[in-house]
């Protein structure tokens, strides 16, 4: 009788955190703020950081224009490379402005969507 109680019982801990398990990575805590992602984070990043040189849409100004283009660099790992270290005198570089994932947000949303690669 008390091994039954004892099998019942581990039976339901085992229940309960499966539950538990599965409340925590579907709910969220309220007043959590959304996370900005990949391409919509890329797109401010740029606005904010990029855009007084290259224009809004990446059409060019004082720096080269991006919309389109980037036809120098063969990956996606190049452009984050130069945009980190930038070229002295043409173009700051920007790790030591923004962290590692900002930059990698910016190429992406510049070599997806401005780009078109």
């Amino acid at each position: 009788m008390f091994e039954r109680f004892v099998n019942g019982f581990q039976v339901l801990v085992a229940m309960a955190t499966v539950v538990t398990v599965v409340l925590l990575f579907t709910v969220s805590p309220t007043g959590a703020e959304p996370v900005e992602t990949g391409v919509a984070s890329g797109a401010h990043l740029f606005t904010s950081n990029c855009a007084g040189c290259h224009g809004p849409a990446g059409e060019g100004g004082v720096g080269p224009a991006l919309a389109g283009g980037l036809a120098r660099f063969d990956s996606i790992e190049e452009v984050v490379s130069f945009v980190s270290t930038g070229v002295p005198g043409r173009m700051p570089g920007f790790e030591t402005r923004l962290s590692p994932d900002e930059i990698e947000a910016i190429v992406d949303y510049v070599w997806v969507d401005l780009a078109g690669r």
